[in-house]
């Protein structure tokens, strides 16, 4: 069903087509390049509409790239924690404190 609904308006030249392609093929994107992702992809539609279906290389690796750096900042960055003095662990410095060699050294003094 979301094919026939995705073959439409790439037929039409609908806004956000080419984002919705990339969400629905990510695997095979993901595991090649746009080319050839791209072929796989122009066959598969194809076989589901029956005529043959034109995608332009230029919005198809501009839809990929913003897919890619979107996925590549939600799964590497990591979420600073900033934990309050009773959550902090036992051996573990208070905020404002630090420790040089043995000794426990205070900001501020």
């Amino acid at each position: 069903m979301q094919k026939k609904h995705l073959i439409r308006f790439l037929i039409e030249r609908k806004r956000g087509a080419y984002t919705w392609l990339v969400e629905m093929y990510r695997d095979t994107i993901s595991a090649m390049s746009v080319t050839a992702a791209m072929e796989l992809i122009k066959e598969d539609l194809a076989k589901e509409s029956g005529t043959n279906i034109e995608l332009r290389y230029f919005s198809l690796a501009r839809a990929v790239s913003r897919f890619k750096k979107t996925n590549a900042l939600n799964s590497t960055a990591r979420k600073m924690e900033f934990k309050d003095a009773n959550e902090l662990r036992d051996g573990q410095l208070g905020p404002g404190k630090f420790r040089i060699g043995e000794s426990e050294v205070k900001v501020g003094q």
